[in-house]
């Protein structure tokens, strides 16, 4: 089943960079190409995000969580990985219920925000499936330089955990009560 997951972790990659590609093209341009391009979006991103969790399953499925989860690296995959789909999640539903008018306002700084996000973490998640695999690549040597070695378990203190947890409770508040309008 092994190959499976290999062969699939191909997809998300695929599309989702060229998701990617079209949130820049829109970022930067108004268009009638860039539109054309941007129609397409919502369901290049929900398709990339399907076999994007798809994979994440398998590979969950096919490694032994013993194994995996006392391997710092293993740790790291598992851990940006849900981050990625988290983060193309976001871009999916912005894109999804903001629509056309998104590229008008903040939503276009946001789009390219979250854009670039998801595909570092895409771009993050591929280098560590690569060094499990034996095949490192050099993305690996920017992160030394970074600080970060990526056979060292990525921890984060539980006060950022908690700090994650507030922004995002108030980003959900702040978009349910900013929907409802007074009545009149």
């Amino acid at each position: 089943m092994a190959p499976y997951h290999h062969l699939l972790a191909h997809f998300p990659i695929a599309l989702l960079s060229l998701a990617f590609f079209i949130i820049l093209m829109r970022g930067f341009s108004s268009g009638e190409l860039a539109q054309r391009f941007d129609a397409v979006l919502p369901y290049l991103l929900l398709l990339g995000l399907t076999v994007g969790l798809v994979t994440l399953a398998t590979g969950l499925i096919i490694w032994p969580s013993e194994a995996t989860t006392t391997s710092p690296m293993g740790r790291n995959k598992i851990l940006i990985s849900v981050w990625m789909i988290a983060c193309w999640g976001v871009v999916l539903a912005l894109r999804w219920r903001g629509g056309q008018e998104l590229w008008s306002g903040p939503g276009r700084a946001l789009m390219l925000g979250f854009g670039t996000m998801g595909m570092v973490l895409l771009a993050t998640t591929g280098t560590l499936g690569g060094h499990l695999l034996g095949s490192p690549s050099r993305l690996t040597g920017l992160f030394r330089e970074i600080g970060w070695e990526v056979y060292h378990t990525y921890y984060a203190p539980d006060w950022v955990l908690l700090v994650l947890l507030a922004v995002g409770a108030a980003g959900v508040a702040v978009g349910l009560f900013s929907a409802r309008k007074p009545a009149t």
